[in-house]
C-alpha cells in the first residue's frame, strides 16, 4: 500500500507543478478559422486537447471491440459446442456402461456432431453391441412370385413300369418323431426348507465346488430363481476365497471378483476387491470399482476401505468427490452422510445441512442427528435448543450398520459364510441392528405375573426384544 502510494505521489507531482505554472502564466491563445475568431488562454487549450485525445481513443477502443465481437462470438460458440459434445460423450459412455445401446447410440451421434469428429462416431459404434437387426418384410412383387410359384401344379410322377416278377413287399421304415423338449417348471420364489439344506450342508462342509454344480442342477430343475441362484453362487465363491490356501495369492482375489461378477448387489465380494486394489496401492482402479459398485451397493464402509488412498488429499477434493458418490446414489443415506461430514470438516455449513438432512429424510442415523446438533453449536447464529433436540434425537436413532445374521441378530466384524453363532449359512448382510427399548412401567403398577410355561423351540426364531 505504501509503494503504491509512494508512486502515485511520483506521477502526480509533475502534474500539479505544470497545473501551478500554468496558473502563474497562463498567457492567451487566438485561434481564427473561417471567419470564427476564439480567444483563451494555454491551460484551457491544452484541456481540449486533452478532452480531444480522450474521445478519440474511447472512440478507436470502441471499434476494436466491434470489430473483436465476431469472433469472440464464434470462440464463445465453439466452447459450448465443445462443452455439449463432452456432456454428450459422457452420456453415451454411461449409456453404453448400463446396456442401453440405443440411447448410447443416439448420443455418440450427437457427441460426433457437435465435437465434428466422424472417427470418433466409428469407434463409439465399435464399441456398442449392434441390436439385432428386424426382420424386413417381403414386397409385393415377392409376395406375388411366392404365390405365383405356390400354384404352379407339380409334375405327375413317372409312370410305374409292369414287371412280370413279383417285386417283394418293403416296409417303410417309420417316421422318425422329434419331441420337443419339455418346458422347465417355474421356480418358486423362494428356496424350499429341502434345497436351503443341502445347500447349507455343502457350504458348511467347505464343498465350495460340489455347492456351485449343485445350484445350477437347482436352476434347471426349475427349484431356484436366478436372483437366488446369483446370490447363493456368490456367497460359494467369496467363501472359497476367503478359505483359500495362503500359498496361491493371487486366488483369493480372483474368486472375489467371480463372486462379485455373479450378483453386484452382494456387498461382502465388492468389499474384498476394493480392500485388495487400495493394499496393492492401485488408487485408479479402487476408485473406479468404488463408482461402479456404489451403484448397486452404496455403504459406507466401502469409504472406509478406501480411506488409505485420500489420506493426504486436500478436504475441498475430498467434499467434491463425496458429493459425486452422492449423486450416484441419491437415495440412499450413506453417500449424503460422508459429503455432509466432509462439509462439516471445511465448516461449510450450508452444504453439509443440505447432505445431512436429506440423508435424515431418507432414515434416522445417529451420526448424522449428532453432526446436526455440533452444527448449531459452531455455527454462527446457532440454536442451543436445536441442538438439545439433536442429541435428544441421536440417542433415539438406531445404531450405525455392521455385518449381522439375519437369523440370530449376532454382530461380526467381518462377513463370514456361515454365522459363527447360529452356523446360518448366507444370513451375515450389513445392516443395521435393531434397538432393544426396554419397556417403562408406572411406579405404582405392579410387573404382571410370569408365565412359567416352556416355551416350544421355534426354527430361526431371533432373540424376543
Amino acid at each position: 500500500m505504501l509503494l503504491r502510494l509512494i508512486v502515485l505521489l511520483i506521477f502526480m507531482s509533475p502534474v500539479v507543478l505544470a497545473t501551478l505554472w500554468f496558473s502563474d502564466n497562463a498567457g492567451s491563445v487566438q485561434v481564427e478559422w473561417l471567419g470564427w475568431h476564439v480567444d483563451s488562454n494555454v491551460p484551457v487549450l491544452l484541456a481540449v486537447i486533452l478532452v480531444v485525445f480522450l474521445v478519440f481513443s474511447a472512440l478507436s477502443r470502441l471499434s476494436a471491440l466491434v470489430a473483436d465481437l465476431p469472433s469472440k462470438l464464434g470462440k464463445s460458440r465453439q466452447a459450448r459446442g465443445l462443452e455439449n459434445g463432452m456432456s454428450a460423450l459422457l452420456a453415451a459412455l454411461d449409456a453404453a456402461e448400463s446396456g442401453d445401446v440405443g440411447e448410447g447410440r443416439r448420443f455418440a451421434a450427437e457427441a460426433a456432431r457437435r465435437l465434428n469428429s466422424p472417427g470418433l462416431a466409428a469407434r463409439l459404434d465399435r464399441l456398442l453391441p449392434r441390436p439385432p437387426a428386424p426382420p424386413v418384410a417381403p414386397t409385393r412383387s415377392e409376395v406375388a412370385k411366392g404365390r405365383l410359384f405356390a400354384r404352379k401344379p407339380s409334375p405327375p410322377p413317372p409312370p410305374t413300369p409292369v414287371v412280370d416278377k413279383i417285386q417283394p413287399i418293403v416296409k417303410a421304415p417309420p417316421p422318425v418323431v422329434v419331441e420337443k423338449p419339455a418346458a422347465a417348471p417355474a421356480a418358486p420364489a423362494e428356496p424350499s426348507r429341502e434345497d436351503l439344506e443341502v445347500f447349507s450342508a455343502k457350504i458348511r462342509a467347505g464343498e465350495w465346488q460340489a455347492a456351485q454344480a449343485w445350484i445350477g442342477e437347482a436352476v434347471l430343475a426349475g427349484r431356484l430363481t436366478p436372483l437366488v441362484a446369483a446370490r447363493w453362487r456368490s456367497v460359494a465363491l467369496e467363501g472359497e476365497a476367503l478359505d483359500a490356501s495362503p500359498d496361491d495369492p493371487a486366488r483369493p482375489l480372483r474368486l472375489a471378483r467371480e463372486a462379485m461378477a455373479a450378483d453386484q448387489t452382494f456387498l461382502a465380494p465388492a468389499l474384498h476387491v476394493i480392500r485388495a486394489e487400495v493394499s496393492e496401492g492401485r488408487k485408479a482402479e479402487a476408485e473406479t470399482l468404488l463408482a461402479s459398485v456404489w451403484r448397486h451397493v452404496p455403504a459406507r464402509v466401502l469409504l472406509d476401505a478406501c480411506a488409505p488412498l485420500w489420506r493426504d488429499e486436500d478436504m475441498e477434493a475430498r467434499l467434491k468427490r463425496l458429493e459425486a458418490l452422492a449423486e450416484i446414489a441419491p437415495h440412499h443415506p450413506d453417500g449424503h452422510l460422508a459429503a455432509g461430514e466432509a462439509a462439516f470438516a471445511v465448516q461449510k455449513w450450508g452444504v453439509a445441512r443440505r447432505h445431512i438432512m436429506a440423508a435424515l429424510k431418507i432414515g434416522p442415523d445417529a451420526l448424522g442427528c449428532r453432526l446436526m446438533a455440533e452444527i448449531e453449536e459452531r455455527e454462527p447464529g446457532g440454536s442451543a435448543r436445536s441442538a438439545e433436540i439433536w442429541r435428544r434425537r441421536e440417542h433415539e436413532a438406531p445404531p450405525s450398520p455392521a455385518w449381522i445374521c439375519g437369523a440370530c441378530r449376532t454382530v461380526s466384524e467381518a462377513w463370514t459364510a456361515c454365522c459363527p453363532s447360529c452356523s446360518g449359512v448366507a444370513t451375515v448382510e450389513w445392516t443395521r441392528p435393531v434397538r432393544a427399548e426396554e419397556p417403562s412401567l408406572p411406579a405404582e403398577a405392579a410387573p404382571p405375573p410370569v408365565d412359567t410355561a416352556p416355551v416350544p423351540d421355534l426354527p430361526n426364531a431371533g432373540p424376543t426384544p
